[in-house]
């Protein structure tokens, strides 16, 4: 099982060399807008810190494993209301690691829908690709392939990306698009991989139920026009503090999903993929996702609250 992780992980890293590179992937999409939609950025009016941590096929070497942190606030210049936010991933798959540093800004507009959020996102990334290669024993590949370069590499990259997000009293949409620069790494003499734009379909609606109980249906699309992912969701709430819920990302996962928000602002989710893909699932465990977030009052300007909470609306 070992050499057959580290085999997929050194084909898999070759094969980014002459495609486009993929985002991460995360399981708990309704409460990460931040990471992939800059028009996100102070729809929650409050200051929100936010960590994720995602280990993904657990049990194979060289796996992807992801970290995420987030701030964001709410920002009033005279009598303009909008956001920022910062976001800081690092990914990590096999022999890659991608580091990313991205600045947010949204402008908000109040409609009779609700609120809508424009925003735009800038910053870098910086891509290294490692130079421990593996290749078992009596199989047919040749480590002198001039793509293959045994010194590690490392570039820095421009990137930016936009968005739109609206959210009204019990419901929320939003679209965006990252790597609208397309950054280009060159490997070797003759390799080249690049960052695909991707685009990012969100939305979600809250039911009232009782007082006690809400229940929250979502769903999730990413595609960089090549493949795509669909994700759909169903959660439970408990008196806006206690959620469970389950997911179904296409012929990919099942995804089991749970946490709370306590009344001092911090707020702990976790989720649990059970990989159902044909393929790769045969040799893979499952993924698990850890988030962490604390939310304050503080704003820079005043400005007053129209909405709840989007994880609780």
């Amino acid at each position: 099982m070992k050499k057959i992780g580290i085999l997929m992980m050194v084909l898999m890293a070759v094969g980014l060399i002459v495609k486009a590179q993929q985002d991460p992937q995360f399981s708990q999409n309704m409460f990460n807008h931040m990471t992939v939609n800059p028009a996100f950025a102070g729809q929650q009016n409050r200051w929100v810190v936010s960590g994720i941590y995602r280990n993904q096929w657990q049990g194979m070497e060289g796996a992807p494993e992801t970290y995420a942190l987030n701030v964001d606030g709410a920002l009033r210049i005279g009598k303009t209301n909008g956001g920022v936010g910062l976001n800081m991933l690092s990914d990590k798959l096999g022999l890659q690691t991608t580091l990313q540093l991205m600045l947010n800004y949204s402008y908000q507009q109040t409609l009779r829908l609700g609120v809508l959020s424009v925003g735009i996102k800038l910053g870098v990334l910086n891509e290294k690709l490692g130079a421990d290669y593996y290749f078992p024993e009596g199989e047919d590949y040749e480590p002198n392939d001039p793509a293959l370069n045994k010194e590690e590499m490392s570039k820095m990259l421009f990137d930016m990306g936009m968005g739109a997000f609206l959210t009204g009293k019990s419901y929320y949409a939003g679209i965006s698009v990252s790597h609208l620069t397309k950054p280009r790494f060159t490997v070797g003499e003759t390799g080249e991989f690049f960052f695909a734009p991707h685009l990012y379909l969100t939305g979600g609606y809250t039911f009232h139920l009782s007082p006690l109980w809400d229940l929250q249906p979502s769903a999730f699309v990413k595609t960089d026009f090549v493949s795509s992912q669909y994700s759909v969701n169903t959660s439970a709430v408990y008196k806006q503090s206690y959620w469970g819920g389950i997911s179904y990302r296409y012929e990919e996962a099942l995804i089991f999903m749970g946490g709370l928000e306590m009344k001092n602002g911090i707020m702990i989710g976790y989720s649990y993929d059970l990989n159902v893909a044909k393929n790769i699932g045969r040799y893979t465990g499952g993924s698990h996702e850890v988030t962490l977030s604390y939310s304050f009052g503080m704003q820079l300007g005043k400005r007053q609250k129209i909405y709840k909470s989007v994880r609780f609306l």
